[in-house]
């Protein structure tokens, strides 16, 4: 894989490239201290498969060069390097709606040079992987078995369209769309309640994998839909028709007996915190009603065992289709281990939820 890395920290762009050319079929090719250098640069190599990039340098910052590239290429993997801060966090996820594919904060004050080094390929590395392996799948490509991570699997489901159909099939309606989320979910999320123009009838509850900060500005991007609050969820909340709640960077959301948002700070579960399992598990213990749960696109496995363990009491569960998935990790991850969902297209979700709303 040919990788370009752009940062205006010498420190940043050599340990990032020893990262990575320490990784098997991984090559930086080039380093660039600004996003117009970096743009220069690809117009004239189109071959580039991968760029990390920083969101703070001078000339050219992080925002303006991603919407800049995608201007004239679009295939390019960008994967952004973000500052632990409000303003880091904001920046982020103006990065991923102009067309980033993901990004990793920047590991700093992690002890030796080795430390550093393993801190990037822990975080990076996965994250390269599971987006090349799916731009290789929608190439056509055969994945190498080298891959270091396991292969993301192929969609058995055929998006379904009958909306109506579906939801009138529902013996019960729904009091909760539980929803669940990773890599490219900010973007999923937001084609989703960028279509909603009603006031949703139920309670949301949301789990996306962010970091604090970043969680309360996917809450502030969200929340533009004038229909419904979205708000990043606070200990004490109560569920409401029409309020979305997003679970906070590394607290688990939980929901008790009288309906209410429990947040703690127990283990990571499935490698993360917030955790959709987590959420899953709490709403089968102590809420009463239907659940209608929601997986989006994303790496790993988490919210699969909670979508089964729900689906013992009758819910009603639905999956983001591999195509318009970034990452079909979590849904693909239902679709092996709980046979009772509905493969979807992401721009069909709004159209679900409004026909789930407007049921009596």
């Amino acid at each position: 894989m040919k990788i370009l890395v752009v940062d205006d920290s010498i420190v940043f762009r050599t340990s990032i490239t020893q990262a990575l050319n320490e990784v098997e079929r991984y090559s930086v090719f080039k380093t660039c201290s600004n996003g117009k250098i970096a743009l220069d640069f690809l117009k004239q190599n189109p071959d580039t498969e991968l760029i990390t990039l920083d969101m703070e340098m001078p000339v050219m910052d992080g925002l303006e060069t991603i919407k800049e590239i995608r201007k004239f290429n679009t295939k390019v993997l960008i994967v952004v390097f973000s500052s632990f801060t409000k303003s880091g966090a904001e920046k982020t996820i103006d990065a991923l709606a102009a067309g980033a594919n993901d990004f990793v904060t920047k590991i700093e004050g992690k002890g030796t040079i080795e430390d550093s080094l393993e801190a990037i390929k822990l975080e990076l590395v996965p994250k390269i992987e599971a987006l090349k392996t799916k731009q290789d799948l929608k190439n056509g490509v055969k994945a190498s078995v080298k891959t270091p991570i396991k292969s993301e699997p192929m969609s058995t489901g055929i998006p379904i369209t009958n909306i109506d159909g579906i939801v009138s099939k529902m013996s019960i309606k729904p009091k909760l769309i539980a929803i669940g989320c990773s890599t490219g979910g900010p973007d999923a999320l937001k084609k989703i309640f960028d279509n909603i123009d009603f006031k949703i009838s139920v309670p949301v509850v949301i789990v996306q994998h962010m970091p604090p900060m970043f969680t309360q500005k996917l809450a502030e991007l969200l929340n533009k839909n004038e229909h419904n609050t979205i708000v990043e969820a606070k200990d004490g909340d109560t569920l409401e028709s029409g309020k979305c709640l997003i679970a906070p960077g590394d607290y688990h959301m939980t929901v008790t007996k009288d309906n209410c948002i429990k947040l703690n700070q127990d283990e990571k579960v499935c490698f993360v915190r917030p955790s959709v399992d987590v959420l899953f598990e709490s709403i089968n213990k102590n809420f009463s009603s239907q659940v209608l749960t929601i997986i989006l696109t994303g790496m790993g496995e988490d919210g699969a065992r909670g979508v089964v363990s729900l689906n013992k009491n009758g819910s009603y569960n639905f999956i983001q289709d591999q195509e318009s998935s970034v990452v079909w990790g979590m849904p693909g991850a239902v679709s092996r281990m709980e046979p009772n969902h509905t493969v979807i297209d992401i721009k069909d979700f709004s159209t679900l939820i409004k026909k789930v709303s407007e049921r009596i």
